[in-house]
């Protein structure tokens, strides 16, 4: 499931994905958040994944593919704060490819990454 991630100024984005992930979850949750952010614009985003995430279930890894290659423009700077190998690990090959500021998080560093969406873009 998705959690909003609170203390964040207006026009940030910022979920946090507890437990395991559906379908729904993106469907019900990250998508329509995402779409009425990108409607006001290019989209500041911090997304999480926390201590308790199991991992996602198939159709939930295809939407995360999916709602990446649909919102590609739309994004301005992400930060994706995770401890888990095989993310830090997918993020970093496509990271390259990103059409936007992209930094890595540790859960460590979750606070620094808060602090990094929440400023204001340069340019």
């Amino acid at each position: 499931m998705f959690r909003e991630i609170e203390g964040l100024p207006s026009g940030v984005l910022g979920l946090e994905a507890h437990g395991r992930v559906t379908h729904a979850d993106y469907r019900d949750a990250l998508v329509p958040r995402l779409e009425a952010a990108a409607a006001q614009g290019r989209v500041d985003m911090i997304y999480a994944i926390a201590e308790d995430f199991v991992g996602f279930d198939l159709e939930a890894m295809w939407d995360d593919a999916a709602v990446g290659l649909r919102n590609w423009k739309n994004f301005r700077r992400v930060a994706l704060v995770a401890d888990q190998g095989w993310i830090r690990a997918a993020a970093s090959l496509f990271a390259p490819f990103y059409p936007c500021e992209f930094r890595l998080f540790k859960r460590s560093e979750f606070a620094a990454a808060k602090e990094w969406i929440s400023r204001p873009p340069q340019g």
